[in-house]
C-alpha cells in the first residue's frame, strides 16, 4: 500500500507551554499582533490576562466576540480589517469556531480578491497568509492541526466548508491548563466530537496507515478521559488525555476528512440546535456498524483500541462513556421525535465532501431507517 500524509504545524503541548508563546519565532519577530478570541469565557478564567502579560511590548489589536457556528459575514469583516491593518502575526486563543475564523481570515487578508460567497472557489495561486498560532482552550475540534475552516449560514440553512493547505497554522500551543474551566457540557459536545473525528478517520475511504494510528490512539486515549474530564474538571490526568485525544483525532482527520456523522450533524444543528459534538456523535454507533459490514477487515483494530470483544461489544462501549457523560443517544432526547423532523435530517444531511468518504453507500432511504433506530 502506498501513501502520502502530510502535517506542516509546529505542536507544542504540555502544561504550562503557553509560556513558551513570546518565544515562538512569528511572535518573536512581530511588532504588530491580531490577537483573537471568544466571548467572555477566556477572561472570566484569568487566562486573557495572562496572554497579555505575555505580549507585553506588542502592539495588540484584539478581535473579540466570536460566536459558535461562525457566520460567513464575520468572516468577510474580519479578513476585510486584517487586510487594512496587516498584523506581522495573528494569536488565536479559544474552541474551534475562534480557529477556524482566524485561519481563514488570515488567508484571506493577504489575497487579492475578497471573500466569495462560496468558499470552494479559492485563488488559483494564493498568497501565503499571515502567521498564524492557534492556542485551543477546548479539546474537541483539532482545529490547531487541520486545513479546514467551517462557517454557517443559517437563513439559507446551510453551511460551508473552507479546505486548503494553507490553513494550516504555524504553531500549535496545547495547554491542558487552558481547558480546566470548560463547563461539563462543554467538555461532553467538544470531546465527543473528537471522539467521532476519529472514528470517521478511521472508517474512511481516504484512510492511511499514519491517519489511521493517530486515529485509533485516539479513540483509546479518549474513552476512558471523557467522563472523568467532565465530572472532575480539575482532573490533570484526564483533561492532559483529552487535549491529547483531540489533537491526535485532529492529526487523523486532517489528512481524511470527516463522513457520514458530520455529514447528518449539520442540520441537527442548523434546524434543531444540537451541539456540534452531540450532533455528530448521536450517529455514530448505527453508522460504524454499517462500515463494518463493508470492511470486515478494519473492525478487529478498532476493537481493541476499545478493549470491545466485537463491534457490537465496541457501539455499547460508545454510548456508555456518551451516557456517562451526559450526552443523549436517543434522537427524541434532542427534541428530535416526528417522521417530518427525520425528513429534515435527511433533505439536508448528505454534504458530498463528507459522505463521499464514508465506506458504507448511504442513500436517503438507508439514511432514514438509521435515523429511525436511534428515535
Amino acid at each position: 500500500m502506498k501513501s502520502t500524509y502530510s502535517m506542516p504545524t509546529r505542536v507544542h503541548f504540555g502544561e504550562g507551554v503557553i509560556d513558551r508563546l513570546p518565544l515562538l519565532p512569528v511572535v518573536s519577530s512581530a511588532q504588530s499582533i491580531a490577537l483573537c478570541i471568544g466571548g467572555s469565557s477566556l477572561r472570566a478564567s484569568g487566562h486573557f490576562n495572562q496572554i497579555q502579560s505575555l505580549l507585553i511590548g506588542k502592539s495588540i489589536a484584539l478581535a473579540d466576540g466570536v460566536p459558535a457556528e461562525p457566520p460567513l459575514s464575520l468572516l468577510i469583516s474580519l479578513s476585510e480589517a486584517w487586510k487594512k491593518s496587516k498584523p506581522d502575526c495573528i494569536i488565536a486563543v479559544g474552541g474551534g469556531s475562534v480557529l477556524d475564523i482566524a485561519k481563514a481570515a488570515a488567508f484571506w487578508a493577504m489575497q487579492y480578491e475578497t471573500v466569495p460567497s462560496d468558499l470552494s472557489k479559492l485563488p488559483v495561486n494564493p498568497m501565503s497568509p499571515i502567521p498564524l498560532v492557534a492556542v485551543p482552550t477546548t479539546s474537541g475540534t483539532g482545529s490547531e492541526v487541520t486545513p479546514f475552516s467551517v462557517f454557517w449560514d443559517k437563513e439559507a440553512g446551510r453551511n460551508q466548508s473552507m479546505h486548503h493547505t494553507l490553513l494550516y497554522p504555524a504553531d500549535a500551543l496545547l495547554d491542558p491548563v487552558l481547558t480546566y474551566s470548560m463547563p461539563p457540557e462543554v467538555t461532553a459536545s467538544t470531546g465527543m466530537d473528537a471522539f467521532t473525528q476519529a472514528s470517521e478517520a478511521y472508517w474512511n475511504k481516504n484512510a492511511n496507515p499514519v491517519s489511521d494510528d493517530y486515529a485509533l490512539m485516539a479513540i483509546a486515549r479518549i474513552l476512558p478521559a471523557l467522563p472523568r474530564a467532565v465530572a472532575h474538571g480539575q482532573d490533570a490526568a484526564a483533561r492532559s488525555n483529552m487535549l491529547l485525544g483531540s489533537l491526535q483525532a485532529g492529526l487523523a482527520f486532517s489528512n481524511t476528512r470527516t463522513t457520514a456523522c458530520h455529514s447528518i450533524s449539520y442540520p441537527m444543528t442548523l434546524h434543531f440546535h444540537v451541539a456540534h459534538g452531540q450532533a455528530v456523535g448521536i450517529t455514530l454507533p448505527e453508522v460504524l456498524l454499517l462500515n463494518a459490514e463493508v470492511q470486515p477487515e478494519r473492525v478487529a483494530r478498532y476493537c481493541t483500541a476499545l478493549g470491545a470483544a466485537d463491534m457490537k461489544d465496541a457501539v455499547e462501549k460508545i454510548r456508555s462513556m456518551m451516557r456517562a457523560s451526559g450526552l443523549a443517544t436517543k434522537l427524541s432526547e434532542l427534541g428530535i421525535k416526528t417522521d417530518d423532523d427525520i425528513e429534515r435530517i435527511v433533505k439536508g444531511g448528505f454534504t458530498p465532501s463528507r459522505m463521499g468518504n464514508t465506506p458504507y453507500e448511504f442513500s436517503p432511504d438507508t439514511l432514514r431507517q438509521l435515523l429511525k433506530r436511534i428515535l
